[in-house]
């Protein structure tokens, strides 16, 4: 989610900050989208940044703007959505995910089942089909992508990437994993089929939907920082309710779960949240 630099100044007149609410409780009227259960500050400035782009006065003005067509609806929730992505982002990260956290869960089972959240057009969820491929290759893993946005969706079904979008990607991947061709004078790579074998798209709203259950590792990296704190302890307690006992939460290099232990979590690696064993025990024993 790109947003307005918080150095330029938006009015905040106690006009338009009530118009604000009922521009608020519009959307939520009209889509389900709770813009409550975002960061005040941001999320003002981003929508107000819309209005006047719009050539809109008020926010309310813009809302009836919107729902003039409903392609102008879906392009605002879609531009809510967080797009800013590539595979293997934060390398070190990811090293540590193959050096230890998915040999630990494949000495559990022999396939995962992996939810990446919030995963825009893909690149999280191709690195790490990527990398089971390697640890554990032909076995019927599932790994399902979500996101809010629906164009994303669409992108990250085709698996097709742009030169950025593999700068973080260890050379020897991109040659194993990824074809070059050339489309409209630039040079895009598309994903090997063997990868998208393990991958299943689909549309969720973290902060509406119910959530999936059953997993072995959740990724949500660089997406709860625009949430509330209220917001981010729903997602939390969500994710650990849809985790396998001894499952992971992969978070981005900005996110922490300051009262992780409250919830449940053991925090064996940094940005890595795992169920605790206590609970792996009662499961064992219960089974």
């Amino acid at each position: 989610m790109q947003t307005t630099p918080s150095s330029i100044e938006v009015p905040k007149t106690p006009e338009l900050l009530q118009d604000f609410e009922r521009f608020k409780r519009l959307l939520l009227e009209r889509t389900g989208l709770d813009l409550n259960q975002y960061k005040f500050d941001q999320t003002y400035r981003r929508v107000w940044t819309m209005v006047e782009r719009a050539g809109c006065q008020r926010f309310t003005d813009y809302f009836r703007y919107l729902v003039e067509e409903e392609a102008r609806l879906r392009a605002f929730i879609d531009r809510l959505a967080i797009n800013v992505s590539e595979l293997f982002r934060n390398p070190e990260q990811f090293e540590l995910l193959a050096r230890e956290v998915l040999p630990e869960l494949l000495r559990r089972s022999p396939s995962l089942r992996v939810w990446s959240a919030g995963c825009s057009y893909g690149a999280e969820a191709y690195s790490i089909a990527i990398l089971l491929h390697e640890l554990a290759p032909n076995r019927p893993h599932q790994i399902l992508g979500t996101d809010i946005d629906q164009e994303m969706l669409q992108k990250a079904q085709q698996g097709v990437f742009q030169e950025n979008d593999l700068r973080s990607a260890p050379q020897i991947y991109r040659e194993r994993y990824f074809r070059p061709f050339t489309e409209n004078g630039r040079t895009l790579y598309e994903a090997d089929p063997i990868l998208q074998r393990y991958l299943r798209f689909e549309r969720h709203n973290l902060l509406a939907d119910p959530y999936p259950m059953g997993f072995d590792l959740i990724a949500c990296r660089n997406v709860v920082i625009y949430f509330s704190d209220d917001a981010k302890e729903h997602v939390f307690r969500e994710f650990y309710r849809a985790l396998k006992p001894g499952g992971y939460l992969f978070l981005g290099n900005t996110e922490r779960i300051f009262n992780y232990q409250q919830i449940g979590y053991e925090n064996p690696y940094a940005f890595y949240y795992r169920k605790t064993e206590q609970e792996v025990q009662r499961w064992r024993n219960a089974s």
